[in-house]
């Protein structure tokens, strides 16, 4: 008798190893697991689909019924989030909220990370499509950047300087050069020779375009789909199909052991291939992306630039030349929004599609000092 309850009792023992366990001690500690960002429009968004027992908890504080008892055993794992911004088309937003997001993620003031729970961290800038403007991010961080002095340009510049060494930029020119940035960033990261961040957590690792090299990879495929089979040995048998797809499902391997390791937030940007679709909560779109990716990526948002509405069908072009200043000035001032992707919203729990509907998306303009949220938050 005594053997089996020993035997019981052992099979009750949870078996960590260090690393799991400085995981789950991280993840006590920290009051808002969902709150990645230094950005609160978003992370409005990513507690939607990161935070289901809050928002259950919020639920039923509002219909005034007590919430059910929820245990929460000592080392759950929760899962770092991973975020696509989809653009609609080019000039929608897109990339000016990747700068904003690598800005906050690299600087944030001492007043902000102890409301948001974030410290500056250092920021791994994949640029896959070669569009990366330092001149754009250093202008947004030169407006955020708090110094004693406004008139000490020279502290500024410091600072700004500083801050930008813990921004590492890769520039992959293909998939397969793509995975292989993907496997040597922990190693780099460790080596603590090679860079300043030693000292800093990884926040976040941004891709600029998670679709830069899907036509080249096509492409590959049906060249290799219509090559004569090889006879040489060590020749991959895999139909085209499948190597292609196992491409993605690598890079998403790779992704997850970067979260696994730094519990970093992945943002990937992204443009969409397909014309918008209706559905009840909003306008979606088709992936074109393999699985894996899809499955992946639990949070997409679409941005788009607001429509104004064109020169009407009687105006004549002088009145056109004549309007054609304030139309702009109308352009510029009307800004962008963002809204969660419904695309299969059916498969979702019911209190995630509840959160989504009362979530009206975002609106945020986009000028020469950086992007300006609806609310009026300042860029950093």
């Amino acid at each position: 008798m005594a053997e089996v309850f020993g035997e019981s009792l052992l099979s009750e023992i949870k078996v960590e190893t260090l690393d799991e366990l400085l995981h789950s001690l991280r993840e006590l500690d920290d009051p808002h697991p969902g709150a990645r960002l230094s950005v609160p429009v978003l992370n409005d968004v990513l507690s939607i689909f990161t935070s289901p027992p809050v928002r259950q908890q919020e639920l039923h504080q509002r219909w005034g019924t007590p919430p059910p008892p929820q245990h929460v055993p000592f080392g759950r794992k929760i899962k770092p989030p991973v975020i696509e911004i989809c653009g609609t088309s080019p000039g929608s937003g897109k990339a000016q909220l990747l700068y904003h997001i690598a800005a906050t993620s690299l600087y944030t003031p001492v007043s902000d990370a102890s409301a948001s729970c974030q410290k500056s961290g250092a920021v791994i800038w994949i640029d896959t499509d070669s569009r990366f403007d330092i001149n754009r991010l250093h202008a947004i961080l030169r407006s955020g950047i708090q110094t004693p002095d406004d008139d000490l340009e020279t502290t500024k510049e410091n600072t700004i300087e500083a801050t930008l060494q813990h921004l590492h930029i890769f520039r992959p020119q293909s998939s397969d050069t793509l995975l292989a940035t993907l496997y040597s960033i922990p190693s780099y990261l460790f080596s603590l020779h090679k860079h300043y961040s030693g000292g800093r957590p990884l926040r976040v690792l941004i891709i600029s375009n998670i679709s830069a090299f899907l036509h080249q990879d096509r492409l590959d495929s049906d060249i290799a789909r219509d090559a004569p089979p090889s006879d040489a040995p060590g020749t991959s048998a895999q139909p085209p199909s499948i190597l292609f797809t196992q491409r993605y499902r690598d890079i998403v391997t790779a992704l997850r052991d970067i979260q696994t390791t730094f519990s970093c937030t992945i943002v990937a940007g992204n443009i969409s291939l397909s014309p918008l679709q209706a559905s009840s909560l909003g306008p979606t779109h088709r992936p074109h992306l393999p699985g894996a990716w899809t499955s992946f990526c639990a949070t997409k948002i679409f941005v788009a630039r607001k429509i104004v509405p064109r020169f009407g069908f009687s105006l004549s072009a002088e009145e056109a030349e004549l309007e054609r200043a304030a139309r702009r000035l109308a352009v510029e001032r009307s800004g962008f929004r963002g809204w969660v992707d419904p695309w299969r919203s059916e498969a979702w729990e019911i209190d995630v599609r509840e959160a989504v509907e009362r979530n009206e998306g975002f609106n945020f303009q986009v000028d020469g000092l950086g992007v300006h949220f609806a609310e009026d938050e300042r860029s950093v």
